[in-house]
Parts: structure tokens; C-alpha cells; sequence
């Protein structure tokens, strides 16, 4: 792909209806070099894991280290890039935390199989669901979020905060140099974002997380 080409890159998307599936995914079988590759990545893993030390910033201090160190904007809630990504993860959220609240629609919906008819009623079921979820009052589920966006004259990145669940996540569009860079400002947010001690001795999703974005 060219420097001058389209690309675009979404990171750290929470599951939810616009998660995206893979047709036969559950038969998928991994090619030797995709086997090499994460054999590489864990071993990587795991040397990076003996270095890791506790070094924690609270997500206030994240969103403000996404401003004033790396150069965003902070996006005003009344907007409607806001507006969109917000009812996108809050539907998310909800699926994952509270499926109760969906009633009949509680249940994931699962691909029967690849034929089209089949695609279409599983697309149809995901619709559903989000639609039922759209309508859950934000008194009985909301989130805490916040979303910082860097325009560049080729494309944008931008980083999706929400304290509630620690979720961090973003992504990029653009030609191939924008979307190679937020992988490195990715990297930084999590690295400034750091693990507790507890995170390290639990071995939690945070830590987890960092582990990843220092092995890449």
C-alpha cells in the first residue's frame, strides 16, 4: 500500500453489534505463519512480563496526558461524532454488563452457518438486539466517556476513554503513515497508563493489556 493510500484502523473495540465476525471463524485453522507469529508475540510476552514494574496513572490523569503530551482534542458531548460513538459503546457496555436489562434479547445471536439466508437472519438478530438495547433508559445503564481526536491533512486519529469500565481504545484513518503512528501513540497511552501492584500479582485484564502493547 502506498503512503498516499486509504487505510483506516480500529483498536480495542468493545464486543457489541458493530463488532465485526468472521464467517467459519470456529473452523478457522491458523497458517504456520500465523502459528510462528504468535509463538514470537508470547515469548515476547513473556520476557517483557519479568520487566514489568507498577507504575500507575488514573484515567483523569490519561485523558489529560492524551491532551496536553500528545496534541488532542477533546471532543464536546454535544457533538455528533461524539453523540455516535457514545450510543455505539454504551450499547456495547451494555451487552457485556448488564444483558439483563434486554429482556428476551439478552442472548447473543449466533451465526447458524455461511449461506446468505443465514447471514441475513443473524444480521437481523444483531440489529435487534441493538435497537432493543438503544432503547434501555440511561438511568438504569450509562457510561463515563470521553473522546480526544487529532486531524492530520492526509486523515484523524482518535482515542475513546470510559472510566466506568477502565476502557481505553481508538483507532485511525487515513494514508498508511497516519494509521502506522497511532499505533505508537496507542502504545503510549497504555504505557503511561501503567499497572498497580495488584494488577501485576492478579494478573488482570489492565495488566493483560499492557503486557500486549509493550510486546508489539
Amino acid at each position: 500500500m502506498s503512503e498516499n493510500s486509504s487505510a483506516e484502523k480500529q483498536i480495542g473495540k468493545p464486543d457489541g453489534p458493530t463488532a465485526y465476525f468472521v464467517i467459519g471463524g470456529k473452523n478457522h485453522k491458523p497458517t504456520l505463519k500465523q502459528r510462528f507469529q504468535k509463538w514470537r508475540f508470547n515469548k515476547k510476552k513473556a520476557r517483557v512480563a519479568k520487566k514489568v514494574k507498577a507504575n500507575p496513572h488514573t484515567l483523569d490523569e490519561v485523558c489529560e496526558y492524551i491532551k496536553t503530551t500528545l496534541g488532542f482534542e477533546e471532543l464536546s458531548q454535544e457533538s455528533k461524532v461524539y453523540q455516535h460513538e457514545y450510543k455505539e459503546l454504551r450499547v456495547g457496555f451494555l451487552m457485556q454488563h448488564a444483558p439483563q436489562l434486554l429482556g428476551e434479547h439478552r442472548e447473543r445471536p449466533q451465526l447458524a452457518g455461511e449461506s446468505e439466508e443465514e447471514i441475513r437472519e443473524f444480521m437481523d438478530a444483531v440489529e435487534a438486539q441493538k435497537q432493543v438495547a438503544l432503547q434501555v433508559p440511561e438511568e438504569d445503564f450509562d457510561i463515563d466517556f470521553r473522546m480526544f481526536k487529532k486531524k492530520f491533512s492526509d486523515g484523524e486519529q482518535h482515542i475513546l476513554i470510559e472510566k466506568h469500565y477502565a476502557y481505553i481504545g481508538g483507532g485511525a484513518s487515513g494514508n498508511t503513515k497516519t494509521v502506522k503512528q497511532f499505533k505508537k501513540v496507542y502504545r503510549a497511552v497504555h504505557c503511561y497508563y501503567g499497572v498497580t501492584k495488584e494488577d501485576i500479582e492478579n494478573k488482570t485484564r489492565r495488566y493483560e493489556d499492557y503486557l500486549k502493547q509493550l510486546a508489539r
